[in-house]
């Protein structure tokens, strides 16, 4: 059985290969409430865009809280936590560029957790919004250039299997138009916090 140690300072050695550090012993674990555990990432910063197209629609794709949206894929990032208790702290971004100002037309992002790919069920969703920019073309009455855009949340997994983090732009549209959605730099960050 373990005991307690109550310590006011923990220090290194101040000599040797590895001075003024502290080691965790291989094939052991600190585990810290509130620390990070372990940090992945995805990261484009291509100047070249990606352009999808978008058209009005009833379905309410990957969990998110709007109908009448079309997704395109930017990042993908897989971690397998350490810890059933640990959360997934996520942040994406998405470089939105120059895009028509299409009647009934928004835009957004999501991040999902081990969708399925086709846009059917799955865990989660972190989905911060309903109609961003809506509508295009009550902002402007030519091609507007649009800032980068974050969408942040948690998940909580309660799994030590690996999961799939998905960064998910997307175009909002109604009333049997089209619209075409174009970005060029993504970014996805995981981190895994411990409980």
């Amino acid at each position: 059985m373990g005991s307690t140690l109550s310590v006011s300072e923990i220090q290194g050695l101040t000599s040797g290969s590895n001075a003024n550090t502290i080691t965790v012993g291989s094939g052991h674990t600190l585990h810290a409430a509130g620390h990070v555990v372990q940090f992945q990432s995805s990261v484009n910063q291509n100047a070249s865009s990606t352009t999808f197209s978008g058209t009005s629609n009833s379905n309410y794709l990957y969990g998110s809280n709007r109908q009448s949206r079309t997704f395109s894929l930017a990042r993908t990032v897989t971690i397998t936590p350490r810890s059933t208790s640990s959360i997934l702290y996520c942040t994406g971004v998405v470089g939105w560029t120059s895009m028509a100002n299409t009647a009934t037309m928004g835009h957004g992002q999501i991040i999902t957790r081990n969708d399925d790919g086709s846009g059917g069920a799955l865990s989660d969703t972190i989905d911060n919004s309903d109609y961003p920019w809506y509508a295009h073309n009550y902002l402007h009455s030519t091609s507007h250039y649009y800032p980068p855009e974050t969408v942040i949340g948690i998940f909580s997994p309660s799994s030590t299997s690996a999961q799939t983090i998905r960064l998910r732009p997307y175009v909002y549209v109604e009333g049997g138009n089209t619209a075409v959605g174009i970005y060029q730099g993504t970014s996805l960050f995981v981190m895994e916090i411990a409980q």
